[in-house]
């Protein structure tokens, strides 16, 4: 029980249910004890109204005849026999009145203000406390009529040790009742809480041991309800990002497999290119004549040199690519964090959850193909297509939507009108992603406030402009010439590769027909990707 009031959700449903329970309790027992006091204080005013009724009917016809000596004969021995009784005033209007205890009686001309301002046409009764017994009793004035003329009042003054009783009683009943609906309340808030929170507190244990790095984790919580459904769900996207873990492992080992190849093949050429040399070197020495055949031979091998050259290059950059891998998984990363952050700040709901787990396939789908398209970006025998541009911007921009939510930066695009390109989709998506996440790196790096990406599509007669623009600050012109070249880069050591910008040129440039470029704006930097109309 102690662990489940450590917890806040059941902490909270528990004191809502209790409160939300009390305050209810509270205003009915409120109400009832009003009424049933109200019950007690009319069952006394009944008992003065039928004495007062007796009293009138047994001296009817000495009231009319205005005789006192019955009266009062009968009031003072009425009173000496009722204890309840401890004032009875007769009061003719416009004359004395009579005023009997249970001690004494005694004829007064005028009555103190209290009681005449009791007197009405009808019954009134008041809780005061008395002038003539000096205690607290119920007042009850009743008018005096005979045949439609008023002849007078009766004040008759009530003891309230009865009415004491009863509420004592009734409070002693309402303590026992108060006490067993309290402790009725607290069991059944505690029951209901427990009810709604266990899975709830069951599913954030599992959520803490996927961010611990632990896949194998899996939610227990069975059921037809969106809980259940909710826990099915859960254990599903973490079997998903199992499996990419092991592609990627996979991808990892294969590309590192190639990288080996490339390396023994370009040793081979090597040697070979020093075993040419040497005999070129000796047939320059004995053949003089054989040096122009000698010479074309010789460039024949300075262009295989320079294929081989890039061949390695290509290798090189195959093991470099790898890390380009690393702004997905950080993605991916970060949308199980910012679940993780949703349920604790209460705001995981049905669409979220469906968003956030179309991001994470979407993540693994584009790492598997990633590696197809680097496999594959080298090769001639890729055929192009017409896509749509605005869609395959927002590819790139779902890509890395979490990663710069997390950092603070806004990203704006502005879309147009839908609009096709011929060329390779795949790749033009990862030039824009690169961009993207060079300006993140520079944003980050220079700690820019209110830092902001903006990509924008204009139309130029026949050509398309895709522009990607932020609030880095601008290229300093040292380096203007070299952010192109292959494996350049201004980030610190392990930080990035230089691969980015030299791969996105290509595969515009020499794939897709088009013009990668940028220019310094005010504040920040402007890239453009110009590519004709389908």
């Amino acid at each position: 029980m102690l662990i489940l009031f450590k917890n806040k959700i059941f902490g909270k449903i528990f004191f809502f249910l209790l409160s939300s329970i009390l305050f209810v309790l509270c205003i009915f027992f409120v109400l009832t004890f009003n009424l049933q006091k109200q019950s007690i204080l009319d069952s006394l005013v009944s008992k003065a109204r039928t004495i007062t009724d007796a009293a009138i009917f047994v001296n009817k016809y000495s009231f009319i005849v205005d005789d006192e000596v019955p009266i009062l004969e009968f009031v003072y021995s009425f009173v000496q026999a009722n204890d309840e009784i401890k004032t009875f005033i007769v009061s003719k209007k416009n004359s004395g009145s009579l005023v009997v205890t249970n001690k004494n009686w005694r004829l007064v001309e005028n009555l103190p203000p209290l009681y005449k301002n009791l007197q009405d046409e009808k019954e009134t009764h008041e809780i005061e406390d008395s002038f003539y017994v000096k205690e607290k009793v119920l007042m009850y004035t009743f008018s005096i009529y005979f045949s439609g003329v008023h002849w007078g009042y009766i004040h008759l003054e009530l003891s309230l040790d009865e009415y004491y009783k009863k509420v004592a009683f009734m409070y002693k009943q309402f303590f026992y009742l108060v006490i067993l609906f309290l402790f009725s309340t607290i069991l059944i808030s505690f029951l209901i809480a427990k009810l709604f929170s266990t899975p709830i507190i069951k599913l954030n244990n599992v959520s803490k041991e996927i961010a611990k790095g632990n896949l194998f984790a899996r939610s227990d919580i069975t059921g037809n309800d969106e809980i259940g459904t909710f826990s099915k769900t859960f254990n599903k996207m973490i079997e998903n990002l199992q499996l990419s873990q092991k592609q990627l492992k996979e991808s990892h080992e294969e590309l590192e497999q190639r990288v080996i190849q490339r390396t023994q093949e370009l040793n081979k050429v090597n040697k070979s290119l020093q075993l040419k040399s040497t005999q070129l070197k000796e047939l320059n020495d004995n053949l003089e004549d054989r040096v122009k055949e000698e010479i074309s031979k010789q460039k024949e091998q300075e262009q295989m040199l320079i294929q081989q050259s890039r061949l390695a290059a290509m290798g090189e950059m195959i093991g470099n690519i790898a890390h380009q891998w690393r702004q997905p998984l950080n993605a991916l990363s970060l949308l199980i964090q910012n679940i993780y952050f949703s349920y604790k700040m209460e705001s995981l709901d049905d669409e979220l959850m469906q968003r956030s787990l179309y991001k994470a396939n979407l993540l693994t789908k584009n790492m598997s193909k990633t590696i197809d398209d680097f496999r594959n970006f080298f090769r001639p025998n890729k055929s192009k297509e017409l896509f749509e541009v605005n869609s395959y911007i927002l590819k790139s921009i779902y890509l890395v939507e979490s990663s710069f939510e997390h950092n603070n930066i806004q990203i704006d695009f502005i879309k147009s009108n839908p609009v096709q390109i011929e060329g390779f989709p795949n790749e033009f998506s990862q030039v824009v992603l690169n961009i993207l996440s060079n300006a993140k790196d520079a944003l980050i790096e220079k700690k820019v406030a209110n830092a902001k990406v903006i990509i924008k599509i204009v139309l130029q007669n026949e050509l398309i402009n895709v522009i990607i623009e932020n609030n880095a600050g601008q290229i300093p012109e040292e380096i203007l010439e070299k952010i192109y070249e292959p494996y350049f880069t201004t980030k610190e050591e392990g930080k990035g590769t230089g691969i980015g910008l030299y791969m996105s040129k290509t595969i515009i440039e020499n794939n897709m027909n088009g013009k990668l470029f940028f220019k310094n704006i005010d504040g920040g930097v402007q890239f453009i990707i110009q590519i004709p109309k389908a």
